[in-house]
């Protein structure tokens, strides 16, 4: 798939080390997840015949370094939504590949889809 669709950066109750009540956190999974479904169906994303892998660009809110592992997790919502958007079980994706870019305000993630 050619283009790739840019997501808000992932609110704060989705990264792993961050605590939140049960209901924030569930509010704001199907959030990301419906903004990722409704991105690649949008962009008229269809699944590549065997596994995918995501790749991610993040654009951080700041300077400060992200921990690597953290992020990926971060993005599990938008990795349902576009396992949705491509009538897909997730468990067909490789592990994702993620590469830190520069800091935008209010922050960014750019997917891209790779067939593997």
């Amino acid at each position: 798939m050619a283009g790739g669709i840019e997501l808000p950066f992932p609110h704060k109750v989705l990264w792993p080390n961050k605590r939140g009540h049960w209901g924030t956190v569930s509010r704001e999974r199907k959030k990301h997840r419906g903004w990722a479904e409704l991105s690649a169906r949008a962009e008229g994303w269809k699944a590549p015949e065997g596994t995918i892998r995501l790749a991610y660009t993040v654009h951080p809110k700041t300077r400060n370094p992200i921990d690597k592992d953290n992020a990926i997790a971060a993005m599990k919502a938008y990795q349902d939504g576009i396992a949705a958007a491509l009538k897909v079980d997730d468990s067909t994706f490789e592990e994702p590949t993620i590469t830190f870019a520069e800091p935008r305000k209010g922050g960014a993630v750019i997917v891209h889809v790779e067939a593997m």
